[in-house]
């Protein structure tokens, strides 16, 4: 029986298998001309958080979310999702991924109302009635979990700009997105419109859904993620984990 006590033990010690990312690039980069928008650019993003990527203007944050939403192909480098190499040529590539991204400026049709905006592109077949009655049905069940409340009937030249953002990711979660890069989301937003994201990226995480945040706002960062990425002049000069309140709060997979 002594000869079993060691092996035994070694079970009970045996470390947890790693948690895979999400989404990890490798060695992203990209350039316009004789400009390095990303130059060999590393970074891995784990499910189930939100992940700013932080830099001035120019640092290259967006670029590098336009490749990984297949806006932009990289000129190096390897994109995996959940582990595996994924080739994104383009956004309806990105989008059968699992990754939707919402832009600064909206990729809206204003004459449209906010359900026809919502199945732009992702009609089920030529009838449209079969298609609106599926999405109002699919709009209200995501409003209620989210707090993503809008009117499916309203005309996008009539509302706001902090419920056309609403919009825009009620259109990326109705494609079954699991993975939502924003924008600098806050740039168009009221103090106010932006605490309501804010609540409204906390629910989309603890159900699950992993986010990345590009901003140059520091605020944001300290406030809403929970882990970090730091670009300057297309480099990534620091990863690591954020020091805010989100990242601090009580989680199982961010202990204390």
């Amino acid at each position: 029986m002594a000869a079993d006590t060691p092996h035994a033990a070694r079970q009970d010690t045996a470390a947890p298998e790693a948690q895979v990312p999400a989404i990890e690039l490798r060695g992203i980069s990209k350039a316009f001309g004789p400009v390095q928008a990303n130059k060999d650019i590393s970074v891995r993003v784990m499910p189930g958080t939100i992940h700013g990527i932080i830099g001035e203007n120019g640092a290259g944050k967006s670029t590098l979310m336009s490749i990984l939403y297949g806006f932009y192909k990289a000129d190096a480098g390897e994109i995996l999702i959940a582990g595996r190499p994924t080739t994104i040529p383009d956004s309806q590539a990105a989008i059968a991924a699992g990754i939707g991204m919402v832009f600064q400026h909206f990729k809206l049709v204003e004459n449209f109302t906010v359900l026809e905006n919502i199945i732009l592109g992702a009609e089920d077949g030529r009838l449209l009635r079969p298609s609106l009655a599926k999405a109002r049905a699919a709009l209200k069940a995501l409003a209620t979990e989210y707090e993503l409340h809008v009117d499916p009937d309203a005309v996008i030249e009539e509302i706001g700009v902090g419920m056309q953002q609403r919009v825009e990711i009620l259109k990326a979660l109705y494609r079954q997105a699991d993975i939502l890069i924003l924008d600098e989301p806050t740039g168009v937003l009221t103090p106010p419109e932006a605490d309501h994201l804010f609540r409204i990226l906390r629910n989309l995480r603890d159900e699950g859904k992993t986010i990345i945040l590009i901003t140059h706002k520091l605020r944001e960062i300290m406030e809403i993620t929970d882990t970090v990425s730091v670009m300057r002049r297309g480099e990534m000069t620091a990863d690591g984990g954020a020091q805010g309140s989100a990242a601090g709060r009580k989680d199982p997979r961010h202990p204390r």
